[in-house]
């Protein structure tokens, strides 16, 4: 029989446990499907969410039970809903650009990510104002009940989604005076993320304003 010899300072079993993290590690392709297939399950819970509040608004907008629909007076202030679509659709062409900047030179994102981490904050602190602002209240009739819950619901995903442009501006704010900070995973489809629920914004402000 022969014998077995271990080295003593574990080097060979240093070298197999590094190959069979190589063997388990997930590759860059991985993570872009991962993080793809991600946004569209959160993408579809999404659009769901708020199918409910467009649904409830055609509905109860074609039926007008006794004209209490939209009684005279119910409405909201036109210049509150532009400023806060414009500042949506900024600050998603702001992060998208972060994003596109990150990944062609890896660096320089930092800038634009704080930007539209301040302007969705402002769309958000805007919509707040405009309730104090508002000669309605829920209980003024069907359109005034879909526009107190849709825009208080769509307030929330907001800054649930705001807090990964956050994670950006903070990741640049840690690696600035490097020469080639890391970049947060995630950052492309976060962006697009944003992008999408700064959209739904938009459309809000169609349908609740326009239409």
């Amino acid at each position: 029989m022969s014998d077995l010899t271990i080295p003593s300072d574990g080097s060979e079993m240093s070298d197999l446990t590094l190959r069979e993290s190589d063997v388990y590690a997930e590759t860059p392709e991985l993570h872009e499907r991962i993080d793809r297939i991600g946004f569209w399950l959160v993408g579809g819970a999404t659009v769901m969410f708020f199918f409910s509040f467009v649904f409830a608004y055609f509905y109860l907008r074609s039926l007008d039970s006794n004209g209490l629909w939209r009684p005279a007076g119910v409405d909201p202030p036109t210049a509150y809903g532009i400023l806060i679509a414009a500042a949506l659709a900024l600050s998603a062409l702001a992060f998208l650009y972060a994003a596109r900047v990150a990944r062609q030179r890896g660096r320089g994102w930092g800038l634009p990510s704080g930007v539209a981490l301040l302007l969705g904050l402002f769309a958000c602190v805007a919509q707040a104002v405009e309730y104090a602002h508002i000669p309605f209240g829920p209980q003024s009739g069907g359109y005034a009940s879909v526009f107190f819950g849709w825009t208080v619901f769509y307030v929330v995903i907001a800054l649930i989604s705001l807090y990964r442009v956050e994670v950006a501006f903070a990741a640049a704010l840690r690696a600035r005076g490097e020469e080639d900070g890391a970049v947060p995973e995630g950052l492309t489809p976060a962006a697009v993320y944003w992008a999408f629920v700064a959209g739904l914004g938009v459309l809000s402000w169609i349908i609740l304003y326009l239409v």
